[in-house]
């Protein structure tokens, strides 16, 4: 049986309530049960879960906490009905987590190539993404990214599997 695993950066209080305030007004109740984060890598193992999650922790090891700032809401329409903060700083880092997560034991499975934000909505009506770009123009907000969360669909949802401290 194949698993989906996701590695994500979680966003610390007291961003992390205030994005999950936003992120419920502007997209609905489906976004409640998943905490603000920035994707790095969501796909499947290739070969065993010990091996990918060994590998999602050497490469956590190897990089050192970063600060990220968040800015101005934007969207990616038309290509995707998503309202998302980008990072104003960080980025860099990311897509260096990003690529070096990728490799034998893990691949991202998605149909737009990565590029590094937070969704604060997606996949409702039009004018609840307007809204939403509209009220969060003057984004700004800062934290340090120290760890990664990672996650698995064992059971059929998504679960905390392992908090790994970067460069521990």
């Amino acid at each position: 049986m194949e698993y989906t695993l996701g590695v994500v950066i979680p966003v610390p209080q007291p961003h992390r309530d205030t994005l999950r305030a936003w992120r419920q007004e502007f997209g609905g109740e489906a976004t409640a049960p998943i905490a603000p984060h920035i994707t790095l890598v969501s796909g499947s193992y290739l070969t065993t879960w010990g091996k990918a999650a060994a590998h999602v922790r050497d490469v956590a090891t190897r990089m050192q906490p970063f600060t990220i700032e968040l800015g101005a809401a934007r969207s990616f329409r038309p290509a995707s009905d998503v309202v998302y903060l980008p990072l104003l700083s960080g980025a860099d880092q990311c897509w260096q987590l990003h690529q070096q997560l990728l490799g034998d034991a893990l691949r991202h499975e998605s149909s737009f190539a990565y590029h590094p934000h937070l969704t604060i909505a997606q996949n409702v009506p039009a004018q609840h993404l307007d809204a939403a770009q509209a009220a969060l123009s003057t984004v700004d907000m800062v934290f340090e990214a120290d760890r990664v969360q990672l996650f698995d669909t064992r059971g059929g949802q998504w679960n905390l599997s392992e908090d790994i401290a970067l460069g521990a």
